[in-house]
């Protein structure tokens, strides 16, 4: 109706076409539309090359993309980006018409094999020719042969199987095995008890590995490479590692490993109205962008310098927001941006006692 009163905007959907506007000029694009849509409907917007495209707010700030034709994602354009990438192969295209870029088409590589590859497929920087990456059965089978005798090993099976398929083998050591084809030719992976990959090997591995960290096994029997298994760690915390993440070097005692963190974050989401805290360590670039990905792009408080406070502190945040009838919106430390001042406060608080500065940017917050 004409007359209907509009609805009002909440501050969530305002601050989502700021962003989404303040995203678009950061490209050099002009919105077209007249009025907000919402953050997940297709707005009309002119590139910075003049075309005319339609993202939608909530992927452009997913780092998405807005224009199809210079992403090379409409039709012409990608069909044109195919046809040059087969010149660059020295392939030759045999199909009359295009097809569209998720469709097999026709073509002769360089080495005058016949294959039918995928344009998206292509573009991405994949090969054209299964024979010539080694693929079609018949050389996929002959690569997988003679990567077994490099490796000393005898093919069990009378006939070949499948590249995707487990065929009995016996490795240069006497032992019977399974490898995959494509596994051999991908990792040269080779016999699990030579790798350490079978249990008896894990399991002693696992129980030698908690011997040199003085760490002391409770289970009465091994559960598997990726099953937690009780232990106490040389300080005397109980924890549960799992022994494939052992063996890949990480701790075994989450207390130990959370003493050791020595910096606290507070990130805000650029869209959502949440915040997270946290603990990490040095620089936390690795964290720091986990969250970004996430959204959390806006930090607000970054403290480092603080081995085995920085938990305490994390704790005393929490506890106060639990005093304060405050519950995480997710996980542990995903709150409303309600609780933001009660966060920086108690934190804040337990810094300036220190003396310890903030080491978030402008740019950051």
């Amino acid at each position: 109706m004409d007359n209907a009163i509009p609805r009002r905007r909440t501050s969530q959907s305002l601050a989502a076409e700021a962003v989404f506007r303040a995203r678009l000029a950061e490209l050099g694009a002009t919105l077209l539309e007249s009025r907000w849509l919402g953050h997940r409907r297709p707005h009309l917007v002119l590139c910075a090359a003049g075309h005319e495209c339609t993202p939608r707010p909530n992927n452009v700030q997913q780092g998405w993309g807005i224009c199809r034709i210079c992403a090379g994602h409409d039709p012409a354009t990608a069909e044109a980006n195919f046809r040059k990438r087969l010149a660059e192969l020295g392939a030759t295209l045999l199909e009359p018409a295009w097809l569209g870029k998720g469709k097999p088409h026709r073509v002769r590589c360089i080495a005058g094999h016949f294959c039918t590859p995928r344009p998206t497929s292509v573009q991405r920087g994949n090969g054209i020719c299964r024979v010539c990456a080694r693929q079609d059965p018949a050389t996929a089978e002959a690569a997988f042969r003679v990567r077994l005798a490099e490796l000393g090993a005898v093919l069990l099976e009378a006939a070949y199987l499948g590249n995707n398929v487990p065929h009995r083998a016996r490795c240069a050591e006497g032992h019977l095995y399974a490898p995959r084809p494509k596994d051999v030719q991908r990792r040269g992976r080779s016999c699990r008890v030579c790798s350490g990959l079978d249990p008896a090997t894990a399991e002693a591995a696992f129980r030698e590995r908690l011997k040199i960290l003085g760490a002391t096994l409770l289970e009465p029997a091994y559960l598997g490479t990726d099953v937690p298994h009780r232990a106490v760690c040389a300080e005397g915390h109980l924890c549960t590692p799992r022994p494939h993440s052992v063996q890949q070097g990480q701790g075994i005692c989450f207390t130990c490993s959370r003493s050791a963190q020595d910096a606290l974050y507070v990130v805000r989401h650029i869209v959502e109205p949440y915040v997270k805290f946290g603990i990490t360590n040095g620089d936390g670039r690795d964290r720091l962008g986990d969250h970004a990905r996430a959204g959390y792009r806006g930090v607000l408080r970054y403290y480092r310098g603080l081995p085995k406070v920085a938990a305490e502190i994390e704790q005393a945040a929490i506890r106060a927001l639990a005093d304060a009838g405050m519950r995480p919106v997710k996980g542990r430390e995903y709150y409303d941006v309600a609780a933001l001042a009660l966060i920086l406060d108690v934190i804040d608080g337990w810094a300036a006692g220190r003396g310890t500065a903030n080491h978030a940017t402008k740019e950051d917050r």
